[in-house]
């Protein structure tokens, strides 16, 4: 059992490790607990309700791929329509994050978080009450930009009050985002088994409530510049110099990881209906277990990264990634293919907050903007790519469409190595 007093102390203590993947494995063992032990409570306090709208905002994404067997029975759609859906909600995400950063970057604006988690949970119930193909994607789009409205300025209040935690802190507010990923699939299975379609109607109830909540207590959000515990060291615009040559190359590695969770997010119901011929619910199951690994890995992650270093934590869980990954389509196991996206998942996750803060620390002029990406257009990328997975799906089978995916944490690997070794 790990010594809590000692643990307090970690802050002191300088890690040193011959080998990265000794301090990977010793940082999951050892670690995790004492790291979030020494974050000051006001921190704490401060980043809970930037997770809590981050899981409300999320809850909507992650239940989307659920709705796409009913919409393909109801509206009579193919893969790549169904495939398009999630395109539509991403495309709009995409498009406007960076240019939300931007502008979140100028002049800050907390009032888009509640804003942002209202409109994502409004446009996710139109989509299923929507009459019509056609108004699904309208509805969806309205949801994809209530994420794109959240994302930037969420990352941004969490970056400033993160100190010398960083990926810590941005662990625990994704942290929000991955729990809502992971309870999504399983409230919408349960409400669509039910309900029919009509069951998303249930989900404008805890986006409602929450940004009525944050709208009413914007001193909650707006108060995070005036966190100071211990003098922390956090880094404020204007500093240093931007590197964006590094910082395209990490943003290339995210959106190649975007590919991944997308093409999974979304097939991976599908796969389990069609190809392993499993029922509905057991459908919506995988994907829950995939997201709660994913959320599991995200937390980890952080703390992984903080201890050995962003840009050897990212090499080795995308390395790791891409040992995994192609394991899935090529069996025909129910139990093995289960057990696989354990390990999946928390490998695709684990990078997440190590990828902001690495890109926050190439712009350090422009942090909103650098959100704006790394969390916006180079994460929601990969479901503007899904129709073209729709479309091998479709001449090929799921199983090709897998495979496909299973080719991009390679060049996640490639484009992290050749970041700069320099802290």
């Amino acid at each position: 059992m790990a010594d809590f007093g000692s643990l307090r102390g970690v802050k002191e203590r300088q890690f040193v490790s011959p080998k990265p993947i000794q301090a990977f494995i010793a940082t999951i063992s050892d670690h995790y607990i004492g790291g979030v032990l020494t974050i000051p409570r006001p921190k704490l306090s401060r980043i809970f309700p930037l997770a809590l709208g981050h899981m409300s905002c999320d809850l909507t994404q992650g239940a989307l791929p659920i709705l796409l067997p009913f919409f393909m029975s109801q509206h009579h759609i193919n893969y790549t329509a169904a495939a398009t859906i999630i395109f539509a909600s991403n495309l709009v995400s995409t498009v406007s994050q960076p240019l939300l950063g931007y502008l979140s970057d100028r002049r800050s604006r907390p009032w888009l978080i509640p804003l942002g988690i209202l409109l994502a949970n409004l446009g996710f119930c139109c989509a299923g009450i929507a009459p019509s193909y056609g108004l699904i994607l309208v509805a969806v789009s309205v949801s994809g930009l209530g994420v794109a409205t959240f994302h930037p300025e969420g990352a941004r209040q969490a970056h400033r009050m993160a100190g010398d935690k960083k990926a810590t802190i941005m662990s625990l507010f994704t942290l929000g985002g991955q729990f809502g990923f992971a309870l999504g699939p399983l409230l919408a299975t349960a409400l669509l088994l039910r309900s029919g379609l009509s069951g998303t109607l249930y989900f404008v109830l805890p986006g409602l409530l929450i940004a009525t909540f944050l709208f009413a207590r914007p001193h909650m959000l707006s108060g995070a510049k005036e966190i100071n515990v211990h003098a922390d060291a956090s880094p404020k615009p204007g500093r240093g110099r931007d590197d964006w040559r590094s910082f395209l190359c990490l943003s290339g590695a995210a959106v190649s990881r975007s590919v991944v969770f997308y093409g999974l997010n979304t097939f991976l119901p599908l796969y389990w209906l069609n190809v392993l011929n499993q029922s509905k619910a057991v459908s919506g199951t995988a994907l829950t277990i995939l997201v709660t690994a994913s959320m599991i890995g995200n937390v980890l992650g952080g703390r992984i990264a903080d201890r050995i270093g962003y840009r050897v934590a990212v090499v080795i869980e995308f390395a790791l990634l891409a040992c995994f990954l192609p394991f899935l389509p090529f069996t025909s196991s129910v139990a093995v293919a289960t057990f696989l996206l354990i390990p999946i998942g928390i490998l695709l996750s684990a990078p997440s907050s190590s990828i902001v803060v690495l890109g926050q620390g190439y712009l350090p002029n422009h942090v909103g903007f650098s959100a704006g990406i790394t969390m916006g257009l180079a994460f929601s990328f990969g479901g503007i790519v899904t129709p073209v997975l729709g479309w091998i799906a479709d001449h090929y089978g799921l199983q090709a469409a897998v495979m496909t995916v299973a080719v991009f944490p390679l060049i996640s690997t490639g484009l992290a190595l050749a970041l700069p070794r320099k802290k």
